[in-house]
């Protein structure tokens, strides 16, 4: 993203361009107007900073809220919309867009032009958000983490992948052992949104299947890049995960396909299909990051070897 606007003084503008490239992990930035950020398509932030110097003499940071961008912030879904305070070149608070309602509405702009004074103040080391005064305040201590967890720490758990269809079991049972099992807790809203965007069909081949037994009717499945797995620690957002059928599915995870990141181009080691796509799908809401194709591409795919050397060597652990 080519910032243009954002950053009247040099201070302001290197915590905005810092904040901007800490983001494009994530998908991509685009700047709406001044200090208005979108990211990924979903997700909005309106920055906000104060200096260094500030804080020094006055022992808190001080933030102006301009009634037309919080407006503008509102109009977002309310879950997907954050103000995120610039404390000098380092510090970052991001707060949901919930508490900031909270405390705007005990309180009535306080300045001529529609304008809210908002503070981050410090105590016993923790941080404090407030409005117009210093006494209304939320705790805002865990900065940045509180807008990462919506990737990286869903509250929803997907108890089977993909929403495979549960087939009774007709035959004598197994025998069980009662073992511990460490899973990773995945967000079915994310690869909801990647399916949906493709209608459930692959984006490599356009394979789908209708089922009446599924929640959605037709069935595809969704694809990290980066796996979650803890050796890998991808992220469990849009922004790593591909919408496949469930052979380039298996294949990706072999190791024995993969996108090329700069061209998009569907690579592999056996022969192609003439059902492949030569390029990937990709449409731009879907903010696929170069970042994860690149590490898939780097570190799943079996690069220059054939067939039979693969199957010779192996192919990486999920």
């Amino acid at each position: 993203m080519t910032q243009l606007q954002s950053g009247r003084k040099p201070e302001s503008a290197i915590s905005i361009q810092q904040l901007v490239k800490s983001l494009q992990r994530f998908g991509e930035v685009d700047e709406l107007t001044e200090n208005l950020f979108l990211i990924d398509g979903r997700e909005m932030l309106l920055a906000a900073f104060s200096s260094q110097t500030y804080f020094e003499s006055k022992g808190y940071y001080w933030f102006s809220l301009a009634k037309t961008k919080y407006e503008r912030l509102r109009s977002q879904q309310k879950d997907h919309a954050w103000v995120v305070l610039l404390c000098g070149e380092t510090s970052q608070f991001f707060i949901p867009l919930q508490e900031v309602e909270v405390l705007v509405s005990k309180m009535p702009p306080n300045r001529q032009d529609g304008r809210w004074d908002l503070y981050i103040r410090f105590e016993n080391e923790r941080a404090y958000f407030g409005v117009t005064r210093l006494k209304n305040h939320v705790d805002a201590t865990s900065q940045m983490g509180r807008f990462e967890q919506i990737w990286r720490n869903p509250g929803v758990a997907e108890a089977y992948a993909d929403e495979a269809v549960i087939i009774p079991d007709g035959l004598p049972p197994a025998n069980r052992d009662t073992v511990q099992v460490l899973r990773v807790i995945r967000d079915t809203n994310q690869s909801q949104y990647v399916k949906q965007l493709y209608d459930f069909r692959c984006q490599v081949c356009d394979w789908t299947a209708f089922s009446p037994k599924l929640k959605n009717l037709w069935y595809c499945e969704a694809h990290h890049l980066q796996p979650l797995a803890k050796r890998y620690g991808g992220p469990d957002h849009a922004s790593n995960i591909l919408a496949l059928c469930p052979n380039h599915h298996c294949m990706m995870d072999l190791g024995i396909m993969a996108i090329d990141p700069r061209s998009l181009k569907v690579v592999s080691l056996t022969p192609s299909e003439s059902a492949w796509r030569e390029t990937l799908l990709v449409q731009k809401r879907h903010g696929l990051n170069s970042v994860f194709l690149q590490f898939h591409f780097s570190h799943i795919y079996i690069q220059g070897a054939s067939a039979e050397e693969a199957v010779s060597e192996g192919v990486p652990s999920l």
